[in-house]
Protein backbone atom coordinates (compact mmCIF):
# COMPACT_ATOMS: atom_id res chain seq x y z
CA UNK A 1 0.00 0.00 0.00
CA UNK A 2 1.08 3.64 -0.14
CA UNK A 3 0.29 6.37 1.77
CA UNK A 4 -0.69 9.55 0.01
CA UNK A 5 0.52 13.05 1.21
CA UNK A 6 -1.97 15.89 0.02
CA UNK A 7 -3.01 19.27 1.98
CA UNK A 8 -1.19 19.07 5.02
CA UNK A 9 -2.96 15.19 5.67
CA UNK A 10 -2.22 11.99 3.98
CA UNK A 11 -3.76 8.43 3.67
CA UNK A 12 -3.37 5.11 2.56
CA UNK A 13 -4.24 3.40 -0.25
CA UNK A 14 -3.63 0.70 -2.48
CA UNK A 15 -0.46 0.77 -5.12
CA UNK A 16 -2.68 0.64 -8.25
CA UNK A 17 -5.40 3.94 -6.35
CA UNK A 18 -2.11 5.72 -5.22
CA UNK A 19 -0.54 5.75 -9.18
CA UNK A 20 -3.61 5.75 -10.58
CA UNK A 21 -4.07 9.38 -8.55
CA UNK A 22 -0.68 10.40 -9.86
CA UNK A 23 -1.42 10.02 -13.43
CA UNK A 24 -4.62 11.90 -12.81
CA UNK A 25 -2.98 14.75 -10.92
CA UNK A 26 -0.96 15.08 -14.04
CA UNK A 27 -3.34 15.15 -16.71
CA UNK A 28 -5.60 17.55 -15.08
CA UNK A 29 -2.42 19.71 -14.54
CA UNK A 30 -1.52 19.29 -18.30
CA UNK A 31 -5.34 19.60 -18.90
CA UNK A 32 -6.08 22.49 -16.77
CA UNK A 33 -8.86 21.07 -14.90
CA UNK A 34 -9.98 20.53 -11.19
CA UNK A 35 -12.37 17.34 -10.25
CA UNK A 36 -13.33 16.22 -7.25
CA UNK A 37 -12.75 12.70 -6.90
CA UNK A 38 -12.94 10.16 -4.44
CA UNK A 39 -10.11 7.47 -2.92
CA UNK A 40 -10.99 4.21 -0.80
CA UNK A 41 -8.67 4.48 2.16
CA UNK A 42 -7.85 2.82 5.29
CA UNK A 43 -7.38 5.04 8.31
CA UNK A 44 -4.72 4.27 10.59
CA UNK A 45 -7.00 2.84 13.00
CA UNK A 46 -7.92 0.04 10.24
CA UNK A 47 -11.01 1.60 9.22
CA UNK A 48 -11.90 1.67 5.91
CA UNK A 49 -13.08 5.49 4.98
CA UNK A 50 -13.74 7.21 1.48
CA UNK A 51 -11.08 10.49 1.18
CA UNK A 52 -12.24 12.72 -1.50
CA UNK A 53 -9.83 15.50 -2.58
CA UNK A 54 -10.14 18.43 -5.66
CA UNK A 55 -7.60 17.90 -7.97
CA UNK A 56 -6.22 20.63 -10.13
CA UNK A 57 -3.52 22.49 -11.94
CA UNK A 58 -1.75 23.26 -9.14
CA UNK A 59 -2.30 20.04 -6.75
CA UNK A 60 0.53 18.63 -5.35
CA UNK A 61 0.38 15.21 -4.11
CA UNK A 62 3.49 12.92 -2.65
CA UNK A 63 3.16 9.04 -2.26
CA UNK A 64 5.52 6.97 -0.74
CA UNK A 65 5.33 2.30 0.28
CA UNK A 66 4.17 1.72 3.54
CA UNK A 67 3.38 -1.22 5.54
CA UNK A 68 0.30 -1.87 6.99
CA UNK A 69 -1.47 -4.62 9.21
CA UNK A 70 -4.45 -3.60 7.97
CA UNK A 71 -6.45 -5.09 4.85
CA UNK A 72 -5.92 -3.37 1.60
CA UNK A 73 -9.18 -1.27 0.56
CA UNK A 74 -11.06 -2.74 -2.87
CA UNK A 75 -9.55 0.40 -5.32
CA UNK A 76 -10.59 -1.37 -8.60
CA UNK A 77 -13.62 0.19 -9.79
CA UNK A 78 -12.23 3.64 -8.39
CA UNK A 79 -8.91 3.23 -10.05
CA UNK A 80 -10.08 2.12 -13.72
CA UNK A 81 -12.39 5.56 -13.37
CA UNK A 82 -9.35 7.58 -12.49
CA UNK A 83 -7.18 6.14 -15.05
CA UNK A 84 -10.09 6.54 -17.95
CA UNK A 85 -10.85 9.73 -16.63
CA UNK A 86 -6.90 10.57 -16.98
CA UNK A 87 -6.71 9.28 -20.09
CA UNK A 88 -9.71 11.00 -21.38
CA UNK A 89 -8.35 14.14 -20.77
CA UNK A 90 -5.14 13.71 -22.35
CA UNK A 91 -6.83 12.78 -25.41
CA UNK A 92 -8.61 15.31 -25.41
CA UNK A 93 -5.72 17.97 -24.99
CA UNK A 94 -3.09 17.86 -27.86
CA UNK A 95 -0.67 19.63 -25.93
CA UNK A 96 -0.60 17.02 -22.86
CA UNK A 97 1.88 13.79 -23.63
CA UNK A 98 1.50 12.43 -20.06
CA UNK A 99 5.25 11.40 -19.84
CA UNK A 100 8.07 12.45 -18.20
CA UNK A 101 9.66 15.42 -19.48
CA UNK A 102 12.58 14.42 -21.22
CA UNK A 103 15.91 16.95 -20.62
CA UNK A 104 19.56 16.69 -21.43
CA UNK A 105 22.30 15.08 -20.06
CA UNK A 106 24.76 17.26 -18.11
CA UNK A 107 27.81 15.80 -19.09
CA UNK A 108 27.36 16.68 -22.49
CA UNK A 109 26.48 20.54 -22.18
CA UNK A 110 29.51 22.56 -23.42
CA UNK A 111 30.13 25.61 -20.56
CA UNK A 112 32.58 27.21 -22.63
CA UNK A 113 31.91 30.57 -21.28
CA UNK A 114 32.44 31.78 -25.74
CA UNK A 115 29.52 29.37 -26.57
CA UNK A 116 27.03 31.14 -24.22
CA UNK A 117 24.84 34.13 -25.65
CA UNK A 118 24.67 37.06 -22.95
CA UNK A 119 22.27 39.48 -24.10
Amino acid sequence: MKRVAYGGESFITSDEAAEALLAFAAAAAMSEVAEVIAVPSVRDDGAMVVVELVIGPSSELITYPVDSRFAEPDTRSSTAALRARASELISSNPHATGGPIQGQDLDSINLDSSDLDYQ
